[in-house]
């Protein structure tokens, strides 16, 4: 491993800071085992010995590169990696010394938890920042200097010794002639000891030297010097060699031990990695690593030319994690291959492809004439999506969301470029084409979303979530049978935000099963209360989420709670939606099954929003169907009223119950008990309110004593 850089840069590298000083001597004599870095900007200059070890690099494969190059896409708490590292920098650039947790990636792939502290430091007359990385697992243990045992040994055993190592030694004199030789030097190099004794290696070409470079230079003002070398053997050939030299005193007598190995296979094994390490193993693309470096030249490429623009294109694949959930990660795969395949003919004379993992893809276009050229190109690769992929007969259809970022005019940052493509991707699977130019609009929603997250992270312990209720009224006797629980956020400014809006945050930041769970208990403990006051006949219908019902602990959790807020199971509705299925059916049905034998009732919201599997619904334990609020809403015109009519046919067939939703008016109400008796929940009947408001609005005036039971009113 060459440290070469390394050593040349560490000793230039100062700081004003008393303590700081006092510890770079320290460290310099600490480089193997003290990961530490050179960077300037967001680039590294040099890294010790022990940091390039650390993560599993060469040396060439690191200089150059970022701190983002070894990080996933978003830290284990949830900030993007790129946003939160570039604070961190920042700091430090200011003069601030900054220590904090990070979760690095090997460029083998390990995970590496570790502590990185930024040192503002100076290179010269530049300013720099000096990097530790210290692993958060490493544990220090001190142990004891013991002797190696050597002094102890006959002189005549280490003789036999060294002359059966399997490395090659030579010993020479201070006029470099060759005194003695091993089997392995003989053996290596191809010549008699005989033929060796009494020559310089230079009289026998053993060693190709470079012109300006004379055989002793290594050892000049220093007892030892070790390094990599190209040997020649006695048939002409050449082969690479580590090889070690040291000049030792004896007798009165100057002698140098010279000690090599052939390292042909191991240079072999590194040029192997180093092509394992630049392209993705499945698809034979170029992986993030080479990505950077081929945006990089790009973008120093295209500074020559101005009137040009360059284009970095990130992909991500509509439909793909349906593939791997339903046909398995082999199938997955197998596409992904055909994706690959597809863009390198299409593509391959007009854009660099790289693969940066799971089902993203790159493209980058090296040199455009104008923005309409990037455009056509995207149109171009969102109709290679068109055909499906087929394999063994089975027929994927597929899309794709492209985020496009321009360079140099955005950036001349790879990086920077990287995460303004991905950005401006998450914001294209939102648009009607599927294709979006990063821009200040998509920056201000990327970092109003990045608050969010961390405004919901702190939610929860605010008490700044709550319940709304809204009943589930029969459409004949408008009596209410159920009472739906709502999730709300109040934030901090006053604004209460419905649960559609931030329930998708919330699985993005994993903390849907801990805020679900709460809803959940906290739906249960008003119902019983209602049941205490009211009505023992009342049922609460509360909304899981798929990662929810995916948990392990979700049915003794459940159990647990019914039994500490003592509401009976068959009070409880679990509303799940038809895309829960989709990820891994078979463990959610055996959950549903799981709630049924606990007398739970199962209903499927939003049905008929999206594509209905009408022989999913026929096996599964379900009681009822929540028709989607756009039936309501088409309920006026004659194929709405035909589409309704249909469903409510199908629990009809399947003896199962049917809530319409989205019901606002008397027409609607009446039109929907003219084509089947169910239930209706809406504004028609009431908004969601607080459970206070819900008592008194509702609830009081139908149960106006004890005994008799009032009915709900049209309104």
């Amino acid at each position: 491993m060459s440290v070469l850089i390394w050593s040349k840069l560490y000793p230039r590298v100062s700081s004003s800071d008393p303590a700081l000083s006092e510890q770079l001597s320290l460290w310099q004599h600490e480089s193997e085992s003290t990961a530490l870095a050179i960077m300037q900007g967001h680039h590294f200059l040099a890294a010790s010995p022990a940091a390039l070890s650390y993560f599993e690099s060469l040396e060439q494969n690191f200089i150059h590169a970022t701190p983002f190059d070894f990080s996933p896409r978003l830290q284990s708490s949830g900030r993007n990696s790129v946003e939160y590292g570039l604070q961190m920098i920042k700091k430090a650039a200011k003069g601030e010394v900054v220590s904090f947790n990070w979760l690095h990636m090997s460029q083998q792939g390990k995970e590496l938890p570790t502590v990185v502290t930024l040192h503002p430091a100076q290179l010269d007359d530049s300013r720099v920042i000096l990097v530790s990385f210290r692993p958060i697992d490493r544990r220090k243990r001190s142990r004891m200097s013991i002797s190696n045992g050597f002094e102890k040994l006959p002189k005549e055993l280490m003789s036999i010794t060294l002359e059966d190592s399997a490395e090659a030694v030579y010993i020479t004199n201070e006029d470099n002639l060759i005194l003695a030789v091993n089997k392995a030097m003989c053996r290596i190099c191809g010549y008699s000891a005989e033929h060796l004794l009494g020559k310089t290696p230079q009289n026998l070409k053993l060693e190709l030297q470079l012109e300006d470079q004379a055989h002793d230079t290594p050892l000049k003002g220093r007892g030892s010097w070790q390094g990599e070398v190209w040997k020649c053997r006695s048939d002409g050939s050449t082969f690479p060699a580590w090889q070690s030299c040291r000049r030792i005193y004896a007798d009165n007598t100057v002698f140098f031990v010279n000690l090599f190995s052939d390292i042909s296979e191991k240079k072999t094994l590194e040029a192997k990695l180093t092509q394992q390490a630049m392209y993705d193993k499945l698809t034979g693309l170029p992986n993030r690593f080479h990505l950077i470096q081929i945006l990089s030249k790009a973008i120093n490429n295209i500074k020559r030319s101005p009137e040009m623009i360059g284009a970095l294109m990130f992909l991500d694949l509509n439909g793909f994690k349906n593939v791997n959930d339903s046909f398995g990660h082999s199938t997955g795969d197998k596409v992904l291959q055909l994706v690959a395949a597809r863009l390198e003919a299409c593509c391959i004379e007009n854009a660099e492809i790289a693969r940066l993992g799971g089902d993203e893809f790159t493209l980058v276009l090296p040199e455009c004439h104008n923005r309409q050229e990037i455009e056509t190109f995207s149109e171009l690769i969102l109709s290679l999506f068109e055909a499906p992929f087929e394999i063994n007969g089975q027929k994927f259809y597929l899309g794709t969301s492209i985020g496009i970022s321009l360079f140099p005019q955005q950036s001349d940052d790879p990086n920077q470029l990287l995460s303004m493509a991905d950005t401006a991707m998450y914001s294209a699977k939102r648009s009607p084409n599927h294709v979006r130019f990063y821009n200040a609009t998509i920056r201000e929603a990327a970092e109003k979303k990045l608050h969010t997250l961390n405004d919901l992270r702190h939610a929860q312990g605010l008490g700044q979530f709550s319940l709304a209720y809204q009943s589930i009224v029969d459409l004949e006797s408008n009596d209410i049978v159920a009472v739906e629980a709502l999730l709300r956020w109040t934030q901090s400014h006053g604004e209460i935000i419905e649960a559609q809006d931030f329930i998708p945050l919330l699985e993005e930041a994993g903390l849907m099963v801990n805020v679900g769970q709460w809803a959940l208990e906290q739906a249960c403990t008003q119902m019983l209360k209602w049941h205490q006051e009211f009505d023992s006949s009342l049922k609460i219908s509360v909304n899981i989420s798929r990662s929810q019902l995916e948990h392990p602990d979700f049915i003794p959790m459940l159990k647990g709670l019914l039994t500490r807020t003592q509401l009976p199971a068959n009070a409880l509705i679990i509303e799940i939606t038809e895309r829960t299925f989709i990820r891994r059916p078979k463990l959610m049905t055996k959950v549903l099954v799981q709630l049924k034998e606990m007398n739970v009732a199962i209903a499927i919201d939003d049905f008929g929003a999206e594509l209905s599997s009408l022989a999913r619904l026929s096996s599964l334990p379900i009681d009822s169907l929540k028709i989607d609020a756009g039936f309501a809403q088409r309920v006026d015109n004659k194929q709405g009223q035909k589409l309704c009519k249909a469903i409510m046919q199908l629990a009809q067939t399947l003896e199962i119950d049917f809530v319409v939703e989205g019901v606002e008016t008397q027409a609607q109400r009446d039109l929907l008990l003219s084509l089947g008796k169910g239930m209706g929940q809406g504004y028609f009947f009431d908004r969601p309110v607080i459970a206070e408001s819900f008592t008194l609005e509702l609830l009081s005036p139908i149960y106006a004593t004890p005994q008799t039971r009032y009915r709900v009113l049209g309104r």
